[in-house]
């Protein structure tokens, strides 16, 4: 089914929350209904007499009309019921517009017929007055509460669902427009021409569906008209924005204009982000914090959370489990085009995706498993996939400026294709990882100086992406030290971590274990050359790396383990000057890593 099906089958299932907020205020939709922005509360009793105003701005749910959801400041069609001044008092031409559509569906409820009678009596603009609020304003939205007696336990109409459903009903009953065939749900409706807009709240004038504009070129000489060329029924059209909207203001993974959320169509419960970290996933599916997981193991210094996911997916560590699951998983993005930082008016869906669970399941562990590396955090080392956002500044920089906006959501939808359609990681973002890591001294604190923690993070991110691209071609690295693999890189890299630990090591000798010597090893300055021309920087490192064995006890070990090295590269590899691709990285993360454990053990 189409992503527009998907959604309107999503909010039928939903029956029972329409209308009603959620913890934060999130509302989904009633049928032909619009959040709306309020400044004062007038309240009347049930023979229109007014009571009271007060002065306070209130986010409410209003009754609308197709036309009056999307008027713009020189169009004159009025919401049904809370209204601006203007149009209830101010402005003759807009009055009579509003009064008129009043009248005609008051007798469905008696409270509405209330409005009527009070707002047909004139007295609005004295009552405000008396009140001390000012009336100069035409924009000023007013909202109505009619108490009829003690007992009534929703005198505000925007709560009271009784006003909502006879609105439902006058709008109904009084459809008398030719109905069409609905391109989204196969049935013979009437067609809505004017769809909402205020979708997604950081891009609120901008629509998914414009089939009326006249300068929209899509239409013009093409069709006689705009609706044969997108014919959407009204109750589709309303049902798929409004939760669409609600699932952005829910579950939406935003970034400036664009928004993407992943949801059950079954049941509307938020899927498993697909751009999330392992470990944060997996701390989500155990509804626990970091802290509790580590304090339940321990004894145990490792923890591989992209391999843990499977588990906590399966409820039992059980893959195939999931194989017998029939909900389905939709993944949507939305964006809007910009001029600078202002809208279009224009929304587009750049990413859709829907699959049987246990499909999204697989292939979001599928890719946990795959783009995993090592990472460092509270003490601990752990497996985990980097998040979108971490890989997006591996490969482009941190963040810096508004244009960085546009790299990251362009970022995040290649992301969603190469974890939900199993596209490849492209060899461009590889190579810019892999180059901007290995110039160590471009991750710099804010007041100056070396961010270690920064760069050694930003290597675990290159090597996660590396291990992904690597075992797309069917070249998989494990994650443990291959004490036996002999591949130019990963050998380079690991004479680079031996170099630096040879170094680090006698110094801190140096200064009586008082790890007080923080200048950077030659390993770490020389790496970029390192990575550029192997062969002739590792002449240059070595040479310096002499006086450091010489003095150090253990040195011979040492030279041991490069003489092993040296030992692995194939005959003309060790001489080439050819620049190093990703798996050195991995080959200096992994011998480094085991250097660091072999000194903890002893």
């Amino acid at each position: 089914m189409s992503w527009f099906g998907n959604l309107v089958e999503t909010y039928d299932r939903l029956a029972d929350v329409v209308g009603k907020p959620d913890g934060n205020g999130n509302i989904l939709l009633p049928l032909y209904h619009m959040p709306k922005n309020t400044d004062v509360c007038v309240t009347i009793d049930g023979e229109g007499k007014f009571l009271r105003a007060d002065k306070s701005k209130q986010n409410i749910v209003v009754p609308c009309t197709e036309d009056s959801s999307t008027r713009t400041s020189t169009a004159v069609y009025p919401h049904p019921l809370h209204e601006q001044i203007g149009y209830i008092t101010l402005d003759k031409k807009k009055r009579d517009a509003y009064l008129s559509q009043l009248k005609m569906w008051s007798s469905y409820h008696s409270k509405v017929e209330s409005v009527f009678k009070y707002v047909a009596g004139g007295s609005l603009i004295n009552d405000l007055q008396m009140c001390d609020i000012k009336t100069d304003d035409p924009k000023l939205f007013i909202r109505f509460s009619v108490e009829v007696s003690l007992d009534d336990l929703f005198p505000n109409l925007w709560e009271d669902d009784t006003v909502a459903a006879a609105w439902q009903l006058y709008c109904e009953q009084s459809e008398q427009e030719e109905k069409t065939l609905c391109y989204a749900t196969g049935n013979y409706v009437v067609i809505r021409v004017k769809h909402p807009r205020g979708i997604n709240s950081s891009a609120n004038n901008a629509k998914l569906i414009s089939c009326n504009d006249s300068t929209n070129y899509t239409f013009r000489g093409r069709f006689a008209q705009p609706e044969q060329a997108n014919a959407i029924g009204s109750l589709a059209s309303h049902k798929a924005h409004a939760m669409l909207s609600y699932l952005i203001a829910t579950q939406g993974y935003k970034c400036d204009f664009q928004a993407i959320v992943a949801w059950a169509i079954d049941d509307v419960d938020a899927a498993p982000n697909p751009l999330s970290d392992s470990l944060s996933l997996y701390l989500t599916t155990q509804q626990t914090d970091l802290d509790k997981v580590l304090e339940a193991q321990a004894d145990v210094i490792d923890i591989d959370f992209a391999k843990r996911l499977r588990g906590a997916f399966s409820g039992r560590g059980d893959a195939a489990k999931l194989r017998g699951g029939t909900r389905r998983i939709a993944v949507i993005a939305v964006d809007v085009a910009t001029t600078g930082r202002v809208t279009t008016g224009r929304m587009a869906i750049t990413f859709y995706k829907d699959l049987l669970e246990n499909e999204y399941i697989d292939r979001v562990i599928a890719w946990h498993e795959s783009c995993c590396w090592w990472f460092r955090g509270k003490g601990v080392d752990y497996v985990s996939a980097p998040s979108a956002d971490r890989i997006i500044a591996a490969v482009y920089g941190e963040p810096k400026g508004d244009n960085y906006d546009k790299i990251k959501k362009q970022g995040r939808e290649r992301l969603l294709h190469c974890i939900l359609n199993g596209e490849q990681i492209g060899t461009g973002w590889l190579n810019a990882a892999v180059s901007r890591v290995s110039n160590p001294f471009s991750y710099s604190k804010q007041d100056g100086g070396w961010d270690m923690y920064r760069w050694a993070t930003a290597v675990s991110v290159t090597c996660a992406i590396a291990r992904k691209y690597y075992t797309d071609r069917k070249e998989a690295i494990d994650l443990e030290l291959n004490m036996t693999y002999s591949n130019r890189n990963y050998l380079y890299g690991r004479l680079l971590a031996l170099a630096e630990k040879i170094e680090s090591h006698a110094r801190y000798l140096q200064t009586g274990g008082n790890d007080t010597d923080k200048r950077p090893t030659n390993a770490l300055r020389y790496m970029s050359a390192f990575a550029a021309k192997p062969f002739h920087t590792w002449v240059l490192i070595y040479n310096q790396l002499v006086p450091y064995l010489q003095r150090l006890d253990g040195g011979d070990w040492y030279q041991q383990q490069i003489d092993i090295i040296m030992s692995l590269f194939q005959e003309g590899e060790y001489e080439c000057d050819k620049a190093l691709d990703g798996r050195y990285l991995m080959g200096y993360s992994l011998q480094r890593r085991a250097l660091y454990l072999k000194n903890e053990k002893e």
